[in-house]
């Protein structure tokens, strides 16, 4: 049963944006872009979220693998326990993979690729780390300093889909400064919002 739902998946050629959902491409995906994840894990998966059960199964190394979030256009998996994977449909050819490692803090990495897996052209504008700072009062502009070339040193950036929209939200990680420098980090520091234009995401 599971084959032939790829096979037809296959098949259908990812046409129209209303076909393809996330789970399609999910379902799709190479066996490169999940090697903790069997076809059958992520079939059962998919399975047990729409059938409003924990979307749990063991991965190939007998760990735990659970499905998250699904809607058509956005799917968030934990392939392991240090591990976040997220798919979200962009418009009616492309869609972004977002893998984040989990551990010592959550630092992101993202793909786009067209709904039959092949690498989809285009830049994303990866923020420095100053991008990140609100204006900071000229009595701390010195610990502030230092506090931003530690985090371009570390520069450990966590980017999270928007189920509702095409719109991503960039996180720099204060996790790993200490003292005053953690402390001023922490109130100046906000995220970033990144919005899709058709063609790529700008801020």
């Amino acid at each position: 049963m599971r084959t032939f739902i790829l096979i037809m998946l296959a098949m259908s050629g990812f046409s129209a944006f209303s076909q393809t959902k996330a789970k399609d491409v999910f379902a799709a995906a190479p066996d490169s872009i999940f090697p903790l994840l069997t076809t059958n894990n992520r079939l059962d998966c998919i399975d047990l979220i729409e059938n409003n059960m924990k979307a749990t199964v063991k991965n190939k190394l007998e760990q735990k693998a659970e499905m998250t979030a699904l809607t058509d256009s956005y799917l968030q998996i934990k392939p392991s326990e240090r591990s976040v994977v997220e798919i979200k449909m962009l418009n009616d050819s492309v869609f972004c993979l977002i893998n984040t490692c989990l551990g010592p803090a959550p630092d992101s990495r993202i793909s786009f690729f067209t709904h039959d897996w092949k690498p989809y052209k285009t830049t994303f504008p990866m923020p420095h780390a100053t991008d990140f700072w609100t204006s900071v009062p000229d009595s701390l502009a010195r610990d502030a300093n230092f506090a931003q070339r530690s985090l371009e040193d570390l520069l450990l950036i966590q980017i999270s889909a928007d189920k509702e929209n095409t719109e991503l939200t960039l996180t720099i990680q204060t996790s790993e400064l200490s003292g005053k420098e953690k402390e001023i980090a922490q109130k100046y520091v906000q995220p970033l919002r990144y919005r899709w234009n058709g063609k790529g995401f700008t801020r």
